[in-house]
């Protein structure tokens, strides 16, 4: 162990948690512990965290009790999380339905942090999650599953990410400090162009982080601007990729850029590090000490390992906004068997319904979806949205409203998606936004972040002295 990681390890991150009021390396101490442990002491374990997140719910929750007791269920009925079923699938729109009644009687507000999804299949939310939740026990499953990946708390690492507007979750205190004890870089992919790519592999070059971790579309781009460059490859360490699925052509692009297998990670705004790969690459280990994720069919009932299925998420931890049987709208399946790497973690085989195409524009620019600031959709009421590129110039963004518009007010709605997407995008793309009563899914039953039929334009360099303007 190097003598930064032994003290950002034993030093700093122990003094970042005095600093916080959280208890984050005690949470990966322990998690370190259990993830060897053999599967029937992780279910007990879970067991007994949900029985006494069930209790606190019915007790606390006014949602959960008006719920519970119009269905005649006892906290005493869920022991395990085979029982969830028990309960109704929580989606978006409940979650935004309910609002207040969803956060815990007598909770303090001081240790609650909003946040905004964008999500990635267009329905954005606004919810809250509890410091010790997001900070305690997320983080620690963020640092164990990137050791997994050989990065460990003060190695170097670069990641690959839209920056996000200031806010309660985002500003929230020390951030910018523990960042620093992190030994972090951050990559804006969100101003990604002809001109600034050269520039980023060559600061990646220079870091030579441990890792780089982003969404996986925007170090896709990376990687085929360093073959259409004929650049030579950053060293890096591994490569984590999260925030939307990674496609079997993207993992091959990746391993044969960078000479390494990409580890894919299973995140969220509201539940970071719900699952990711170990060294095997068989799958994402899900984090069940602190998590139990189901795959249900439509009517919320768990399917078979190896059908895919919806996945539902329940918090553990979460006891200031609990969301039990949370509906994340992706799509997986569960593995069967050991894994090689000697967990006994539960794994996802996939994860399916992030999609990350790439946005192209007149300037040379080259935007991953997610790149786009959608977080700040929700405040404004879409409860679901989608990009549509039929041209390189203009791109369509179809978003259903909360409620209903008057015509002042749908023009005055318009304005602002388009001054929210004008700065990314750039001034030579125009931006339409039409107003629709709902988005329709594919026939799998996908809600598509991007539709695009606009494919990679020349690069400048590559028509120089061919007559191609």
């Amino acid at each position: 162990m190097g003598s930064y990681r032994w003290i950002a390890r034993h030093v700093m991150a122990p003094g970042m948690d005095l600093l916080r009021g959280t208890h984050t390396m005690r949470c990966l101490k322990e998690m370190e512990q259990s993830q060897w442990w053999l599967l029937e002491r992780i279910e007990q374990l879970q067991s007994e965290r949900l029985q006494h997140l069930i209790h606190y719910a019915w007790e606390r929750v006014p949602y959960y009790r008006r719920l519970m007791d119009s269905r005649g269920i006892q906290p005493g009925d869920i022991r395990t999380a085979a029982d969830l079923p028990k309960l109704p699938v929580l989606t978006k729109a409940i979650v935004r339905e309910e609002g207040e009644s969803l956060l815990a009687r007598g909770f303090p507000r001081h240790r609650l942090r909003e946040g905004h999804t964008g999500g990635s299949t267009g329905t954005p939310l606004v919810f809250f999650s509890s410091v010790d939740s997001r900070l305690s026990h997320g983080m620690a499953r963020s640092l164990r599953a990137h050791e997994w990946a050989g990065l460990h708390l003060g190695d170097p690492f670069v990641r690959v990410f839209k920056r996000r507007l200031p806010g309660p979750a985002e500003g929230a205190p020390y951030e910018g400090l523990s960042r620093r004890v992190a030994r972090e870089s951050f990559v804006d992919c969100g101003a990604f162009s002809e001109s600034t790519l050269s520039e980023v592999i060559a600061r990646i070059m220079k870091q030579r982080p441990r890792v780089v971790r982003g969404y996986a579309s925007a170090i896709c781009i990376i990687a085929e601007y360093i073959i259409d460059a004929g650049l030579p490859a950053p060293e890096v360490g591994a490569i984590v990729t999260g925030g939307e699925q990674l496609f079997d052509e993207q993992r091959a692009l990746l391993r044969k850029v960078f000479g390494v297998e990409p580890f894919s990670k299973y995140s969220s705004f509201e539940n970071f590090d719900i699952a990711m790969e170990c060294e095997a690459h068989r799958g994402l280990h899900i984090a069940a000490e602190d998590l139990a994720v189901e795959i249900v069919d439509d009517d919320g009932y768990p399917v078979p390992p190896g059908q895919e299925g919806h996945i539902l998420v329940t918090n553990l931890h979460e006891f200031g906004m609990p969301l039990i049987r949370y509906d994340t709208d992706d799509s997986g399946s569960l593995l069967e068997g050991p894994c090689p790497c000697g967990r006994s973690l539960p794994r996802l085989a996939a994860v399916t319904g992030k999609t990350g195409n790439t946005i192209y524009t007149p300037s040379g620019k080259r935007l991953s979806p997610l790149a786009l600031g959608s977080s700040g959709l929700a405040p404004l009421g879409i409860r679901q949205f989608q990009f549509i590129q039929e041209e390189l110039d203009r791109v369509t963004v179809k978003a259903v409203p909360g409620t209903a518009l008057s015509e002042a007010e749908a023009e005055a709605l318009s304005a602002r998606l388009q001054a929210h997407y004008a700065g990314p995008l750039g001034d030579d793309v125009r931006v339409d936004v039409v107003f629709v009563d709902r988005i329709e899914p594919t026939p799998a039953g996908k809600h598509l972040f991007l539709i695009s039929r606009v494919g990679s334009p020349p690069s400048r360099s590559s028509t120089e002295g061919r007559g191609i303007e």
